[in-house]
């Protein structure tokens, strides 16, 4: 056990990327709040914020910023300040890594890779919900990166996964140095995926919303291909799809078969070419702006962890139940 100084120290370390927009909290305010979740033996919580857009540990903590100054909502209430404090539990516990490979690597925006790997079976057996993830490093020397899965279950029936990391200068960035034939380590594959079966029946939500930002969207296309959706039979499934330009957009080439599927996409992007005639500006702002929401709705998110927290906003403001927002983690 730690003292709760102690585990403010490891905390604090673990989120150097909060910067100036985290919430001031004094030193003795966190050593006391510590100390209180650590007499409630909080333990490991298999998940992470980005999961779906997560690059690293560090990483997928500022996700929880927003983007240009608008601060996350990650603080909000006391489930998502526990939410931090499980990452760093489940980061002391001990992983069972095993060895993977890189099949094949192939540059999908300017800043980012779509990589299969080969997990061996143990690995890949253990996926079976959309929206799941692994933690990635090339070494024990390195914080792990965790990243969600990209192609569906079903298309893990052999011992290979896909996934979009986007690089940086830690360990996410490394793992993308890697060329293919390249060995790096790899967790069991974690988290509770989406629920879409349990949480979104057919019955009570036949209209989905798919809200993805950047890298986000690898654990979304999970989910359409995965067939849990059972889209046909939906009355509307629309997805959200937010990045900069067509530079950094991965699976561009997939967006008409999605709409061949039934699935209406809507590219949202924040930093448009001259020539671009959609929609621009922040997925969540377009999202309010174009959807009158009722009863029969869910969203499933993956992406900035502070979009999940404005769309509950919209839902509460039309009297929809909060749990029709579906997170991967």
């Amino acid at each position: 056990k730690l003292s709760g100084a102690a585990m403010m120290a490891k905390f604090a370390s673990a989120v150097p990327v909060l910067g100036r927009h985290a919430p001031k909290v004094t030193a003795t305010r966190m050593t006391a709040r510590l100390a209180k979740w650590s007499r409630h033996n909080l333990h490991a919580a298999t998940a992470t914020a980005s999961l779906s857009s997560s690059s690293s540990t560090s990483s997928s903590l500022s996700t929880l910023v927003g983007r240009k100054g608008r601060q996350a909502h990650a603080y909000s209430s006391g489930r998502q300040r526990r939410w931090c404090v499980t990452q760093l539990a489940a980061s002391q516990q001990e992983i069972a890594w095993t060895s993977a490979s890189v099949q094949s690597k192939k540059k999908v925006g300017l800043d980012r890779y779509k990589l299969v790997l080969d997990v061996g079976q143990d690995v890949a057996k253990g996926y079976t919900v959309a929206g799941q993830f692994v933690q990635l490093r090339c070494d024990e020397s390195q914080k792990p990166a965790y990243i969600a899965l990209a192609n569906s279950p079903s298309e893990a029936g052999g011992n290979l996964v896909e996934m979009v990391i986007k690089t940086n200068d830690g360990t996410a960035g490394a793992i993308c140095d890697l060329s293919e034939g390249s060995d790096l380590d790899v967790s069991p594959v974690m988290g509770k995926g989406f629920q879409v079966k349990d949480r979104a029946p057919l019955a009570s939500c036949p209209n989905v919303y798919l809200i993805a930002t950047g890298t986000g969207i690898a654990p979304i296309r999970a989910l359409i291909n995965s067939g849990e959706l059972d889209i046909p039979n939906r009355e509307s499934v629309a997805l959200y799809y937010g990045y900069r330009n067509q530079d950094y957009c991965a699976y561009s080439e997939e967006i008409e078969s999605w709409e061949k599927m039934g699935i209406k996409v809507i590219p949202v992007l924040s930093e448009p070419e001259s020539s671009w005639e959609g929609e621009t500006g922040y997925v969540q702002d377009v999202f309010k702006s174009n959807e009158k929401l009722s009863e029969g709705v869910v969203a499933v998110i993956a992406g900035q962890f502070d979009i999940a927290g404005i769309v509950k906003e919209a839902f509460s403001e039309a009297n929809v139940p909060e749990d029709r927002v579906l997170l991967n983690f």
